[in-house]
């Protein structure tokens, strides 16, 4: 039977971790090895997660609890993943839930494609106020969707552990979209080894909800774009490097996704009553990007739309990028 790792970092969460670790160790799946990494945490979550782990560990669920003293949710993700010895790994935030056959159908699904990289599923987003979305689910257009949604979002997908090794882990440097950098890097990954025949294929989706975030009101990303200027921009900047150090043959239409991206951003610093970044931000698109007179027009357009709150730009832009 194929070893799991589920590595879970832990901050100051301590009156949410029971919810989370109590939804892995309910996995109709064994074997299983937990990871808990706690970065630093001040409310007793450390010593929380300690005396769980002494009450429900057994041969078939292993479980460490460890810590990382440098400051960062990737910084204790890598630390996770050093130590993890499962065949397939899966990371997990300590807030949320998994549904109980959540690992159990992501093995399944390999034994049933043994030539994927990658199984992701549905998430389940829970908002402060009391909203349940589902985020967009292409699978079968895997860095499409992974770019302009964020297709694997830490919790929504399980792949071989040498992956996550073999691109390098996560980028501690970004403290703000550091999933969406580390999917494209795992994509382009996947494509460099493929000869970018289709990173499509390489991904399998398992159309069904399979984990439920819970959005709150204290996080480490923060609730606005604008208290976080600049941080986001790094992010996006690290995937453009990213692309263009690739052998990937798409080069300039995912360079136009991340323009598009940073459009996006843009607009929710003018619906934040920041057009000083807004304007900066939008400038920089203008200058920097290959787009075209009629994409620049178009993103001019879905600029002034996303501003005014609207939503599924994408939709449009895709048409003509």
């Amino acid at each position: 039977m194929e070893k799991v790792s589920v590595i879970v970092p832990v901050y100051n969460r301590v009156n949410l971790l029971g919810r989370c670790l109590d939804s892995i160790a309910a996995q109709t799946y064994r074997p299983i090895e937990l990871i808990i990494v706690d970065n630093g945490s001040a409310d007793g979550s450390l010593k929380f997660a300690s005396e769980w782990g002494r009450r429900r560990k057994s041969p078939d669920f292993s479980i460490t609890v460890t810590k990382e003293i440098q400051t960062g949710v990737s910084y204790a993700r890598n630390k996770g993943l050093s130590e993890a010895t499962g065949d397939f790994t899966l990371f997990f935030d300590s807030d949320d839930k998994m549904r109980q056959d959540l690992i159990e159908k992501g093995i399944a699904e390999f034994r049933r494609n043994p030539g994927i990289s990658i199984v992701c599923w549905k998430c389940e987003i829970h908002m402060t106020g009391g909203e349940v979305r589902i985020p967009p689910f292409y699978p079968e257009r895997a860095m499409e969707c992974h770019m302009i949604h964020t297709l694997l979002r830490t919790h929504g997908y399980m792949a071989p552990t040498e992956l996550f090794r073999s691109a390098g882990g996560w980028d501690a440097s970004l403290p703000c979209w550091n999933d969406l950098e580390m999917g494209v890097r795992l994509l382009l990954e996947i494509g460099n080894k493929s000869g970018y025949k289709s990173i499509s294929g390489h991904i399998s989706g398992l159309p069904e909800v399979l984990v439920d975030i819970y959005q709150q009101e204290e996080s480490i990303t923060g609730r606005d774009f604008s208290s976080k200027t600049g941080l986001w921009e790094k992010s996006l900047t690290k995937m453009k490097e990213d692309i263009l150090l690739s052998n990937c043959v798409e080069k300039d239409y995912l360079l136009k996704m991340i323009a598009f991206r940073e459009m996006i951003l843009a607009a929710h610093y003018q619906k934040e009553n920041r057009p000083d970044l807004a304007s900066g931000l939008w400038n920089k698109v203008l200058k920097d990007s290959e787009l075209t007179a009629l994409q620049k027009a178009l993103f001019k357009m879905l600029f002034e739309y996303t501003a005014r709150g609207g939503r599924g730009a994408w939709k449009i832009a895709k048409l003509l990028i």
